[in-house]
């Protein structure tokens, strides 16, 4: 059945009120009432989750290299924006604590270890006890077949696209994921039915503009991730 109140989710931790994936920017989320935030987190030298969009450091920081390559003491040194520092992911879930939903999206570039950055995003879940109040979202399907395979019973896992593929609904199916995040331009009424149609959950991204949010609300989305959250509840009336 189509969701009347769609979640409200800050995307990259509220970019469009903070510097983003910075803890400043989860504050802000926390402060507008969001039903949940959205990050993106990588592993640094040291295999440390640190929550970061980019391979690179240059768009969203005052340094520059790739973040693999740099240690977890070199990224506290380092400006992400308005003097706030590149955080980890404990330091995020500590933040959180349950007071919201957290998406934790996992990414990966040409030559990472995903099985590492899997295995440090799931130890860190664990030891905040923060299963039940988080979503695990990739683009890599390699990254969500080992997140299906390791993640304890109660993870939610959504397989992130542009629009389904086959290839998507495949890795649906194999490896039992519990919702699709898909970009707002490929959500129709047809997407939505599938996906319901599966048991799936249905998340949406990035949507800014009131009549986008308005279109997909009455789609029945389960939630839609936006860089001012403040619009979707505007917009959800």
């Amino acid at each position: 059945m189509p969701h009347d109140n769609p979640l409200v989710i800050a995307h990259r931790a509220t970019m469009g009120h903070a510097p983003e994936n910075t803890l400043l920017g989860v504050r802000r989320a926390l402060e507008l009432g969001c039903d949940g935030v959205e990050i993106d987190v990588r592993l640094c030298a040291d295999g440390v989750p640190v929550l970061i969009h980019d391979e690179m450091l240059e768009r969203t920081t005052d340094a520059s290299g790739p973040v693999a390559a740099a240690s977890l003491e070199d990224l506290r040194q380092i400006d992400a924006g308005d003097g706030e520092s590149i955080p980890t992911l404990r330091e995020t879930l500590e933040m959180i604590a349950g007071q919201m939903l957290l998406v934790i999206e996992l990414k990966t570039s040409p030559g990472d270890d995903v099985e590492a950055l899997c295995d440090a995003v799931l130890a860190e879940i664990a030891r905040s006890d923060a299963l039940p109040w988080v979503w695990l979202w990739s683009f890599d399907t390699n990254a969500v077949r080992v997140l299906s395979e390791r993640a304890p019973v109660g993870r939610r896992i959504a397989h992130l696209c542009g629009a389904p593929t086959k290839e998507i609904w495949q890795a649906v199916a194999e490896y039992r994921l519990d919702g699709l995040s898909m970009h707002y331009r490929a959500v129709t009424a047809a997407e939505v039915d599938a996906c319901r149609a599966h048991g799936l959950a249905v998340f949406t991204w990035t949507v800014n503009e009131p009549s986008e949010i308005s279109r997909l609300a009455g789609l029945g989305v389960t939630g839609i991730a936006g860089d001012f959250p403040e619009r979707i509840r505007a917009a959800l009336g």
